[in-house]
């Protein structure tokens, strides 16, 4: 009772722990059950010793019911903490804790009861009592390692997600199921403990089974019933199969160093691009680091987040499991941006040791998550909206917003926001390894020490990278980006992660949708949890506009350009929405003049070239005007799908002598992956010139990606060449065009 409340007492140091939930189930579910198995065996030697005749389902009555005051105790703390730190679903949060360590406990003080049942030595019993449940959950840690699940399911402590960082999770059906299998061992606990049991010795004896052939039948069965559950895990969802993984996904393509399995549905060009991206960023790893991955890498693409939460458990996170040498991620075009990111975690587990090949102390036995993500970063080192890491870092100097090395180092990583702590931890490691080179950050990786690797301490590390990124260039929006890009807080801090990340994606759906009266509810919901998300109620702004709701509308901007104002980016979303509902309503000239003001306004070039477009239209002839509304504002607040955008672009080209309709038909053709096709659309657009540089940059770039793709390999050397050789170009650009140029060279 004492642990418990003070397990419950240091959970309501932190909002993610202090109110009932996933994680403070998770908690207790870890720390509760050892205690109340050694409570259930104590206590039938307490009868024991008192010479009492007890039944055997008042003896588990009486120790369940103990174990479950125990938890009583930190969850009405954690109760009490509700009225002081907002729980958003309560109710779910409860279900949590009755689903984890509720029936946790029960099963411990039963096997407890049991254990001292059979064996009359208490400190045995009691030992063995409490080294079942650690068992346990050892067990459960070494699926975790043996299989591709980032989940386990464990019958003392419950349901472990995987993740932290992955907000988006709700009680899973296969949860239920799985605990329905620890309530029938709790009921043929029950049913054999009392066909075995002697109330005049307090003891079990083997020879009364036949005695009740009812009750041991009825306990025999329901065993079989839960081990035949468990031999079928895979398909229940409580385990992970790598073999019924790759045959959902029905593609299985063989490249020089990667298995991809994929969709089985994707066609076979975009099949083989994947295989040989994997196979790529696997040489490009090597290289970097210096080491030779020693067993194929096999990463698993899944057709969605929710086919991927089933299969292994990870939803809206990638995952790398590098002792398994298997990547696992949701398809996000080609190439995709985060598979050589997570080919990195495998490919640097050959510079470390340990059962799980990452970096840290003790073998990996103490992972440092600066140096697990620092190191992929640095070594697949991708621009973001055309900045570096080495920019973003410097961007958060300049915000004032960049923590010390020493509060991103080691476990404290876990406690940063994770895009500042995945920045900075990056843009170090990078400077590491290009100022003292890579056999540093081998070593560092080894040993979880990067000072003892370099020769220098980390504060002079530290000055010397501050020294670096003084020196770094940062482009004009470079910080109104950043502003956005780090303004959310870690999911320690966060009050209500899961119920926001739910409402989040429910509010895609409802914007996806044309759902502006649902979208609108939405928002407020978010806002009324988390007043401080800008990008929630710059979405508000544009569905109470698409209404016609302008006084809603209207107090939503007020509140985002009052100070302090939101990022210039949020505000620029939330006007070209504000505009967007002029347009549809027909005042033209309003919509036009927003449009205009925006193009001023620090923003990602994607924003900014959109609003370019509608800029060009509106300023163009009235069929013009109609095309590009329909095309990127819609009556229905809905973009047009793929097929009516083709031909909506095709029929501005008819009217348009430029190469704007071209460019806008060969963006669809090559986002459904037939660069054949987009390959003459872009060759038009460049023909009959482009109106503006933005435009003109990303055809160039467009065109250069569609040259790989059908294999004009030396067509698109020098498109690249001419983005390094472009003085207006950002240093994100030059970065993508090195990393092509230098899969063109590993190609040949």
């Amino acid at each position: 009772m004492a642990v418990a409340a003070l397990a419950g007492l240091a959970m309501t140091a932190s909002p993610l722990l202090g109110v009932h939930g996933v994680e403070s189930a998770l908690v207790l579910g870890i720390l509760l059950p050892p205690f109340t198995a050694a409570a259930g065996a104590r206590y039938v030697h307490a009868v024991r010793q008192s010479r009492a005749h007890e039944r055997a389902s008042r003896l588990l009555g009486r120790a369940a019911g103990a174990a479950l005051v125990v938890l009583a105790i930190p969850v009405g703390l954690l109760a009490l903490n509700s009225l002081r730190v907002r729980s958003c679903t309560p109710a779910e949060g409860l279900a949590f804790v009755a689903l984890g360590p509720g029936l946790g406990v029960v099963l411990s003080a039963s096997m407890g009861v049991v254990l001292a049942a059979w064996i009359p030595r208490p400190r045995l019993s009691t030992t063995l009592a409490v080294l079942l449940p650690v068992s346990a959950i050892a067990f459960g840690l070494w699926r975790f390692w043996a299989s591709p699940a980032i989940f386990v399911y464990q019958h003392f402590v419950g349901w472990f997600p995987g993740t932290l960082y992955d907000e988006g999770v709700v009680i899973p059906t296969s949860y239920l199921s799985f605990r329905a299998m620890t309530i029938a061992i709790v009921a043929a606990i029950g049913l054999l403990l009392s066909a075995t049991w002697d109330p005049g010795v307090v003891r079990a004896r083997l020879g009364r089974l036949l005695g009740a052939p009812a009750r041991t039948g009825a306990g025999l069965t329901l065993l079989l019933g839960v081990m035949v559950a468990d031999a079928w895990a895979p398909e229940l969802g409580h385990a992970a199969d790598p073999a019924d993984m790759a045959r959902q996904l029905g593609a299985t393509l063989e490249g020089e160093r990667c298995t991809v399995h994929a969709p089985r549905e994707l066609p076979p060009a975009e099949l083989e691009r994947l295989r040989d991206d994997c196979d790529y960023r696997v040489r490009i790893a090597e290289a970097d680091l210096g080491v030779r991955q020693r067993e194929r890498v096999t990463a698993f693409l899944f057709r969605s987040a929710d086919e991927k939460r089933r299969l292994m458990g990870a939803a809206h996170t990638y995952i790398a499991k590098p002792w398994r040498n298997e990547v696992y991620l949701q398809l996000r075009g080609w190439p995709h941006p985060v598979l050589g990111h997570e080919i990195v975690h495998v490919v640097a587990a050959n510079a470390a040791d340990g059962p799980f090949r990452v970096g840290g102390r003790l073998g990996g036995w103490l992972p440092d998550p600066a140096l697990i993500e620092g190191v992929a970063v640095a070594v697949a080192w991708d621009a973001h909206d055309g900045l570096t890491p080495h920019q973003w870092a410097r961007a958060l100097r300049e915000l004032d917003m960049m923590p010390p090395l020493e509060r991103v180092v080691g476990l404290s990583f876990l406690g940063e926001p994770p895009r500042n702590a995945y920045t900075v931890a990056g843009s170090f490691i990078r400077y590491v390894m290009d100022t003292y080179g890579a056999a540093p950050v081998r070593r560092a990786y080894r040993t979880g020490d990067v000072a003892a690797a370099v020769g220098k301490s980390i504060d002079e590390l530290e000055i010397e990278w501050h020294e670096f990124l003084e020196g770094v260039e940062l482009p004009r929006e470079g910080l109104a980006l950043a502003e956005l890009r780090f303004s959310r807080r870690s999911i320690f801090s966060a009050v209500c992660p899961h119920e926001v990340a739910r409402l989040r994606q429910e509010l895609g759906e409802d914007l996806a949708a044309g759902d502006a009266r649902r979208a609108a509810t939405t928002c407020e919901e978010i806002l009324d949890i988390d007043p401080n998300d800008v990008v929630s109620r710059a979405r508000c702004v544009g569905a109470h506009a698409w209404l016609g709701s302008w006084d809603g509308a209207l107090g939503h901007l007020g509140t985002l350009t009052s100070e302090p104002p939101a990022p210039a980016p949020v505000r620029v979303m939330a006007m070209q929405s504000l505009a967007d509902a002029a347009w549809r309503r027909g005042d033209t000239e309003e919509a036009l003049r927003i449009y205009r003001e925006l193009l001023d306004e620090p923003q990602a070039d994607d924003a900014a070239r959109q609003i370019e477009v509608k800029v060009l239209g509106l300023t163009a002839g009235r069929r013009e005007a109609e095309l590009v509304f329909d095309l990127l504002v819609g009556n229905e607040a809905v973009p047009a799908s793929a097929p009516v955008a083709v031909h909506l672009a095709r029929e501005l080209s008819a009217v348009r002598p430029d190469g704007l309709g071209p460019y806008l038909e060969a963006r669809q053709l090559a986002g459904a992956g037939r660069y054949d096709l987009a390959l003459p659309a872009l060759r038009a657009a460049q023909d009959r010139r482009l109106p503006t540089r933005r435009l003109r940059i990303e055809a160039r770039r467009l065109e250069a990606l569609a040259l790989f793709a059908t294999g004009r390999l030396d067509a698109s050397v020098r498109l690249w060449r001419a983005v390094l050789g472009d003085p207006e170009a950002r240093e994100g650009d030059r970065v993508d065009a090195r990393d092509w140029l230098r899969r063109i060279r590993m190609r040949r």
